[in-house]
């Protein structure tokens, strides 16, 4: 089922495709006067990570955040924007290297070098630079990141999010209503009234959330972590 692939930039609040956010966030006039502002009065700008982020289509995330966080952060993003549900491991891959969430890291994963997530960005990461990340090795999410660039300036939170695909609209397997749930048993998409009259019965539904693990596992969502919309952006 194809998904609608659009998002809106949180600086001008216009809306663009998933393919051309990131090149629209690199010369956005008012995100560019966001960060000029930031910076004045502050005499000591930090160095700034701009991460793409993106997992099963159309799911896609653009952030900044400071060069100097650690992996842990990153990873604490991640599970509270779209991830967590039963507290699974996870684990960064970076240059062939894995960074876990296990304890204290170190020593030998699956026959790769582990460490733990207790590491700066800057430290393993570059402009450009990939990486893979996956939350549950059971019902595995897989997450792909990129350092899309960089800048010198002042961030008021630890992660600022520039833009987010928009909740994904789908319509009822049944009808022609919006889709408010999704069946983890025959893998479809169901409105209330539909879900109520289908064979596998409600306790087999998860609600679609805007996340890549929708339907999987006991994930609901991230209950309010992030709202933004244009019409809350402009009151």
């Amino acid at each position: 089922m194809e998904l609608k692939d659009e998002g809106i930039c949180r600086c001008c609040l216009k809306t663009f495709a998933g393919r051309s956010i990131g090149r629209h966030l690199t010369s956005c006039k008012a995100k560019k006067e966001q960060d000029e502002a930031a910076l004045k009065g502050k005499k000591k700008p930090q160095l700034i990570y701009h991460l793409k982020i993106t997992s099963y289509k159309p799911f896609w995330l653009h952030i900044e955040m400071p060069a100097g966080a650690k992996l842990q952060t990153l990873d604490r993003f991640l599970r509270d924007i779209w991830l967590e549900c039963c507290g699974h491991l996870s684990e960064f891959t970076i240059k062939g290297v894995g960074y876990s969430s296990d304890s204290g890291g170190g020593g030998d994963f699956w026959g790769m070098e582990s460490k733990s997530m207790n590491v700066a960005l800057k430290k393993v990461l570059q402009v450009k630079d990939k990486f893979d990340y996956e939350y549950d090795f059971g019902s595995t999410t897989p997450v792909q990141g990129q350092v899309y660039a960089q800048r010198e300036g002042i961030l008021k939170e630890k992660i600022r999010i520039l833009a987010r695909n928009d909740m994904p609209k789908v319509d009822c397997a049944e009808c022609s209503k919006t889709a408010t749930d999704f069946c983890s048993d025959c893998q479809e998409f169901y409105c209330g009234e539909c879900l109520e009259k289908h064979d596998c019965g409600d306790d087999m539904a998860l609600p679609v959330v805007n996340s890549p693990r929708m339907g999987v596992c006991g994930y609901y969502g991230d209950e309010g972590f992030d709202t933004f919309s244009a019409e809350q952006a402009a009151s």
